[in-house]
């Protein structure tokens, strides 16, 4: 975990607040921010005791370059959901869940939809490898809509072996391909699961496609040949969880 987090825009920033994770942070809020989810924000601060520092949007602009922020920034000193990768396998395994590996995928809007769209199904935690990944800061959390207090992330060293040690101890390694055979209608009955969601470019790298037990597709009717990743990750899950 980074030592600190920046959050910004109003949505992501109350969900942070709203969610169970302890935080130690402090809410800075432009002194032209106003309006009834600005009123609800402060509220959930208070409740939370996180530091409340009203400020000028020079002053926020310093802190976040753009009006993304809307008026509102959350910096975090420490939040995040705390577990380790072992934990995790464990609890998918006990509640024959699904988690969601995302191998070498770069764009921090695609890994916070993706994130946002494990959170909103019923996933139980998104993995990444430390190396050839987005930083899970401020563009993360803002495209994932503040999903990221509520969904585990963990960072592994070598997806591979994650994938290993998950099969290891019972889970079925689920990835993607348009040359698959198999339909993604087979994927309810395979459970626990562990969705594995290629680059954005070149997909799942061979030694990882090698490691799953099921290769699916996407049945596609139109002209387009191949899906945006947090769009295909959507429908895999989707099926998955459903």
């Amino acid at each position: 975990m980074e030592e600190k987090e920046i959050v910004y825009g109003r949505n992501p920033v109350l969900e942070y607040l709203k969610s169970g994770t302890d935080i130690r942070a402090t809410l800075h809020l432009s002194d032209s921010a106003h309006g009834k989810i600005i009123d609800v924000i402060r509220e959930a601060a208070r409740a939370r005791r996180v530091k409340i520092e009203v400020c000028t949007k020079e002053k926020l602009a310093l802190m976040h370059d753009g009006a993304g922020h809307q008026g509102v920034i959350l910096v975090i000193e420490a939040g995040r959901i705390q577990i380790d990768a072992d934990e995790l396998v464990r609890r998918t395994v006990a509640s024959n869940g699904v988690l969601v590996l995302l191998d070498q995928l770069t764009d921090p809007h695609n890994v916070g939809a993706i994130i946002r769209t494990a959170e909103a199904l019923g996933a139980e935690g998104v993995i990444m490898p430390k190396a050839h990944a987005p930083e899970l800061g401020k563009v993360v959390a803002k495209t994932s809509a503040g999903a990221t207090a509520h969904i585990p992330v963990v960072l592994v060293p070598n997806a591979a072996r994650f994938i290993d040690d998950a099969k290891d101890k019972g889970i079925w390694a689920v990835g993607s391909d348009d040359a698959a055979d198999t339909e993604i209608s087979k994927l309810s009955s395979i459970r626990p699961a562990l969705l594995v969601i290629g680059s954005e470019g070149e997909g799942m790298r061979r030694l990882t496609a090698e490691k799953c037990d099921h290769i699916v597709k996407i049945p596609l009717k139109g002209k387009v040949s191949s899906l945006n990743a947090s769009v295909a990750a959507g429908i895999l899950l989707y099926e998955l969880l459903k």
